[in-house]
């Protein structure tokens, strides 16, 4: 194994000594010399930037880095390191370059890359369309050539269609990690500025709950819905925040006039409807949450969570939106196949 990995580390070192070679060191530009944008400002503490003949790279997870002349630019860059924002210092291509081929494109791009966070459904509507939304009020939207993303999966193709963007203006980051444009476009992380995101959620502004309600709410696709529902986990692909005796929980609250719904067989639309129409919602903790910003004051919400968890969301959203809101904390259980939390039947009795 040690053999393997020296090999390993010495075709690292070789590959991006090739790619440094081929498109130059990245540095950072301590004197301000150089470069060449120009910035304004849109909301109280958000600029937009808009670069000339710039690259970005991204290796898919936590970094992105924003380019020009080989100097990369510090605001617009990004950096979240196992949960935690970080300056400019900590952008790895500083050290392994940018390794990956260019692929150069006519025209102006606006980015909205930011690792993998940018594929995660509560990042994609509180970072990527509020940044879409204030740009629609700077841009004229239709007049960007392409929109640099963390993927196009068909819920994000959904969301993006409400700014009347498709994917024939759709360049997937996953295909390409390092492109090139005449013109870039790019705004500052509109919210998450220092520290652990977790904890960064608890400061989100109200403007941008209430914006993201004011773009979407219109949309939302009515169809037949319970107006009591439980969310029903058992379709994420993770293992954390399920219950264990999910059927048995959907059992006795079916069997009180409850519906259960796996948010992921609901499109964009219908989630919007479905949390708008929504009375009282009980479920384990998940992104399918992110959609109470478009619920109404006066819901009921119970979020089951294990212990010690750290996401304060639905706390959060319930105290700008004036929801009833509880929290059900249970004991974590490690390495269950069916899931990591186990909820009583005598306990969710006394919560409906």
């Amino acid at each position: 194994m040690k053999i393997k990995k020296i090999f390993q580390n010495i075709f690292k070192k070789t590959f991006q000594f090739l790619f440094k070679f081929l498109y130059g060191r990245i540095i950072i530009n301590q004197n301000q010399q150089k470069i060449h944008y120009k910035q304004k400002k849109i909301s109280s503490d958000n600029y937009l930037y808009e670069i000339k003949n710039g690259r970005i790279y991204t290796d898919l997870v936590e970094h992105v880095a924003i380019i020009q002349d080989n100097f990369i630019l510090p605001n617009i860059s990004y950096q979240q390191i196992h949960g935690n924002f970080k300056n400019i210092d900590f952008n790895k291509t500083l050290i392994t370059g940018t390794p990956r081929f260019l692929k150069k494109f006519k025209g102006s791009i606006l980015s909205l890359v930011q690792g993998a966070s940018g594929n995660n459904y509560f990042h994609f509507l509180f970072d990527i369309a509020t940044k879409l939304k204030l740009c629609e009020q700077n841009l004229n939207l239709s007049r960007i050539d392409y929109f640099y993303l963390p993927g196009i999966a068909n819920w994000q193709k959904k969301i993006l269609s409400v700014f009347e963007i498709f994917e024939n203006r759709m360049i997937n980051s996953l295909q390409h990690r390092h492109i090139q444009a005449d013109t870039i476009f790019a705004l500052e992380q509109p919210w998450y500025k220092k520290g652990f995101v977790q904890n960064e959620i608890n400061e989100i502004p109200d403007w941008i709950i209430y914006s993201l309600r004011e773009k979407f709410l219109s949309y939302k696709k009515k169809f037949q819905s319970n107006d009591k529902i439980f969310i029903d986990r058992s379709d994420s692909l993770y293992n954390h925040c399920k219950l264990i005796n999910n059927k048995e929980i959907i059992k006795f609250l079916s069997d009180n006039g409850f519906s259960s719904y796996k948010i992921s067989e609901l499109d964009f639309f219908e989630q919007i409807y479905l949390f708008h129409n929504a009375k009282v919602i009980i479920g384990p903790h998940g992104a399918a949450f992110t959609n109470l910003i478009f619920s109404n004051p006066s819901l009921k919400i119970m979020e089951i969570i294990p212990e010690n968890h750290s996401s304060k969301k639905c706390k959060k959203f319930s105290e700008i939106l004036n929801f009833n809101y509880k929290r059900i904390e249970l004991p974590k259980i490690n390495k269950h196949q069916d899931g990591d939390m186990f909820l009583e039947i005598d306990e969710i009795k006394k919560l409906i």
